[in-house]
């Protein structure tokens, strides 16, 4: 057995100013959850009328824009929280109809809690879960008392300052661009309640 060594080529340098650019990106994406402090805690959305606006816009040819406006109309990071959702064992999925399925639980376990959050899970051509959440709330504690799946699930904050970032990040799930997310086609769609 002989030992080989490769030594690889280093990928091209990038500017400090492509690498300063990066870092504000990640920092403005997922920040840390708010401090109690700035975290009011008031009502929140009315997870109801943010529903029915979200289904009239699905009907409507002016989607993009006009649903971005109205959920940014009406989040306040001082009660509401958005949050990301990535399926841990996608490598292990090897079928649609059985994602779809994992996806369809997750909903049916969460519907007791519809009214202090929204959430939006998109299934991928790859078998990849993604999914977006809004909650009343500093965090996913009360979904993650219901529903026992959410440990499958990697979470990530976004915000809670609704920057250029956070902003572009959410349009993604709730008005994908040609039915993609992530550079990936969307094969299935369940939001909840």
């Amino acid at each position: 057995d002989d030992l080989r060594i490769v030594i690889l080529p280093m990928a091209e340098e990038q500017t400090e100013e492509t690498k300063a650019e990066a870092r504000q990106f990640m920092v403005d994406l997922v920040s840390s959850a708010p401090q109690s402090a700035d975290f009011k805690g008031g009502d929140g959305i009315n997870m109801s009328a943010w529903r029915t606006a979200y289904a009239a816009a699905t009907l409507s040819e002016d989607t993009p824009s006009s649903l971005m406006e109205t959920f940014w109309s009406m989040y306040d990071p001082g009660d509401t929280t958005i949050w990301t959702m990535s399926y841990d064992e996608a490598d292990s999925n090897e079928d649609l109809d059985d994602t779809i399925a994992i996806t369809t639980e997750f909903m049916k376990q969460t519907e007791s809690i519809k009214d202090h959050c929204f959430g939006i899970m998109h299934t991928l051509e790859s078998l990849e879960i993604e999914g977006l959440w809004l909650f009343n709330g500093p965090d996913p504690e009360r979904l993650f008392g219901v529903n026992d799946d959410s440990s499958w699930f990697t979470w990530s904050q976004l915000g809670p300052e609704a920057n250029d970032y956070v902003k572009k990040a959410v349009a993604e799930f709730l008005v994908p661009t040609d039915g993609k997310l992530k550079c990936k086609l969307i094969k299935e769609t369940q939001v909840l309640g």
